[in-house]
């Protein structure tokens, strides 16, 4: 091995570690996108291409109030309920209960500053082959006070 050789392979050494940084510093932070307080706005089921949409509150609609430190708080009227939430991926969040099992999983179909849509696939409850069931809950981002 010469010495071009080895400045050859540094320089592509160098090269990877940019490229690396560069794609990292470009994915949005989740958790920063995620953090305060969304209500749910609507909610759509779809069931073997039939699909119902209510957009119209119901006082059992849930406010998520989802912290820093990987919690999430659900209030519902006078109930609470405290989660641990982490991103599986760049599009897929899951909740977990105190002891670490999983309790739901759910795909990102967007998040930004105001909004937030989160798809859960449903079991089948019809025998068969080829059934499909999600529900996607549309949430909007609570101003801070």
């Amino acid at each position: 091995m010469n010495f071009n050789s080895i400045c050859d392979r540094l320089k592509a050494f160098g090269l990877a570690v940019l490229l690396f940084i560069a794609c990292n510093g470009c994915r949005p932070n989740r958790h920063a996108a995620i953090a305060g307080t969304w209500q749910t706005d609507s909610i759509s089921t779809f069931v073997n291409g039939l699909t119902r949409t209510n957009n119209v509150f119901d006082a059992h609609w849930s406010l998520f109030e989802y912290r820093a430190d990987g919690t999430v708080l659900e209030r519902r009227k006078q109930q609470f309920r405290t989660y641990n939430y982490h991103f599986v991926s760049q599009d897929t969040l899951a909740y977990q209960d105190s002891t670490g099992t999983t309790i739901g999983t759910y795909q990102i179909l967007k998040l930004d500053e105001e909004r937030l849509v989160l798809k859960k696939n449903q079991k089948s409850f019809l025998p068969g082959a080829n059934q499909e069931l999600y529900e996607v809950r549309y949430f909007s981002k609570q101003k801070q006070e």
